[in-house]
């Protein structure tokens, strides 16, 4: 390995610390995405000077503590032991990647950088998959306010755009530690590709139209305190906010959308409160979609978060359940396993998963749902849209997480859904941000945090497909297989 640099300022510790505040500050909402770029050179840098392999470990779990805790911090407003769970939960992926690196670098030092990418995108497409599964912190993330240069997520999906930053990142550490050297040169030379090439493309697509039929789309941001919304009183008062919404529309709109959990209530037992709101779709003739809560008809300890939709007739036959839950805040691992589970509190909900992926039909046009944390899977839009879905909705309630870099970083995940997929997206935020994408990742139009709003757009319908359709997450895959193979040929 190459001689240790010695001094403070190369204090593994000290490395990994300043590597992690980079990674949480290129989020959302801080304009500090380019901070992506470099915050793997540090904790490369980190890696150098340690002498062992637990040392190793040590600081990929620090690491991964300050990036996700810097990130997640606000989870703790609806749920601290949740919180808790997933800052102690999360590192663990950080400091395996670490010691990875750390394996391969002790005989390798030069190699390890060059294939440190392809171990990074292999972690975070373990870490994204399963019931547990977890991409918020996923480097890809930290792109979304520059989506000139994604464009090409239409290929190599998120994981493409991890391998991507990754790679930029390795191409500037041999610049920094080996200046005027070949290394250097040829550093130089695949930054200039990998930057202008990524440009050059995302310059290129954006510059072309996709052509579609126009559908005019109501997006109704109720803003109702997620604190109080299931009170009794307030469950009446949010029927009523709603139901006065729907016939504030009118009937010059073609769909209307409705935030996740609208109804407050079980929608098939809790008439009162939901009559309403069909009784206002019925007036003005729109389909509706809702947010709403189910259970199992042969097990009403079996619930669902999931999403309606109301036809002008009063009717309601076609429905979406949640499949993606968020664990530690509506699922907790094993729960489905062992009853007692449930009676733990850990602040949040006990939801069971969905396995039916819901194409929604009105007129001659077809959508699926997101519901809230699933915008953060690139596989869920990709089957949706593979099914038929020709737009896609977002509906979520963020007001969970008041006014702190939540409802900015869940807002943004949309923009790479809309490029993998090329596909229109119209979000509906009980609280915001609610907002039209086009399938460029531009956000068209949107609305303010806490405001009680309708958002009015157009959203165009397609049948595109992309490569990433075709393809899905080779990348990640392709990164989860190779990576074995790369330890066992250079561990020694």
């Amino acid at each position: 390995m190459n001689k240790k640099d010695t001094g403070i300022l190369n204090s593994p510790i000290i490395l990994a610390f300043i590597s992690g505040i980079m990674w949480a500050l290129a989020f959302p909402p801080f304009p500090l995405g380019f901070l992506a770029f470099f915050m793997l050179v540090f904790l490369w840098q980190a890696i150098k000077n340690v002498d062992t392999g637990f040392q190793a470990i040590k600081v990929g779990y620090l690491w991964g503590l300050v990036g996700s805790f810097g990130t997640l911090w606000w989870v703790f407003l609806p749920t601290l032991p949740g919180m808790i769970a997933m800052i102690i939960y999360l590192p663990l992926f950080s400091a395996l990647y670490v010691w990875i690196h750390y394996i391969v670098a002790r005989k390798h030092p030069r190699l390890a950088i060059v294939f440190s990418p392809i171990f990074l995108v292999a972690i975070e497409f373990l870490r994204s998959s399963g019931k547990l599964g977890f991409p918020w912190i996923n480097l890809s993330y930290t792109m979304t306010g520059y989506p000139v240069l994604i464009q090409f997520a239409d290929i190599f999906g998120a994981f493409g755009i991890s391998l991507w930053v990754a790679m930029i990142n390795a191409c500037i550490y041999f610049l920094f530690v080996k200046p005027l050297k070949w290394e250097f040169f040829v550093s130089a030379a695949m930054l200039l590709g990998l930057v202008f090439g990524a440009f050059g493309y995302g310059v290129h697509k954006m510059h072309r139209d996709i052509e579609g039929t126009t559908l005019r789309i109501a997006l109704l941001q109720g803003n109702i305190d997620p604190y109080e919304k299931w009170t009794p009183k307030m469950r009446r008062m949010n029927a009523k906010i709603y139901s006065d919404m729907i016939r504030s529309v009118g009937s010059d709109i073609d769909l209307c959308i409705l935030p996740e959990t609208a109804t407050a209530c079980y929608h098939r037992t809790k008439r009162s409160m939901f009559s309403p709101l069909v009784e206002a779709v019925e007036e003005i003739g729109v389909p509706t979609l809702m947010g709403t809560l189910d259970f199992d008809d042969n097990d009403k300890n079996r619930y669902f978060n999931s999403a309606i939709l109301v036809m002008p007739d009063g009717s309601y036959k076609q429905q979406y359940n949640k499949i993606q839950l968020v664990p530690f805040g509506e699922y907790i691992p094993l729960q489905d396993k062992f009853n007692f589970i449930r009676k733990l509190n850990f602040g949040g909900s006990y939801f069971e998963s969905g396995n039916k992926y819901t194409v929604f039909k009105f007129d001659s046009a077809k959508f699926s749902v997101l519901i809230c944390y699933e915008s953060v899977f690139g596989w869920i839009g990709r089957k949706f849209r593979v099914d038929g879905a020709q737009f896609l909705v977002n509906i979520t309630n963020d007001g969970w997480f008041g006014k702190t870099s939540g409802p900015y970083q869940h807002a943004m995940f949309n923009v790479m859904r809309a490029i993998e997929n090329r596909v229109w997206i119209a979000r509906c935020a009980n609280t915001g941000f609610s907002m039209f994408i086009d399938p460029y990742g531009r956000i068209i139009r949107r609305t303010k945090l806490f405001e009680r709003t309708v958002l009015i757009g157009d959203v165009h319908p397609t049948d595109f497909k992309t490569i990433y359709d075709s393809i899905g997450d080779i990348i990640g895959w392709g990164s989860f297989f190779i990576t074995p193979l790369l330890i066992f040929l250079f561990r020694k």
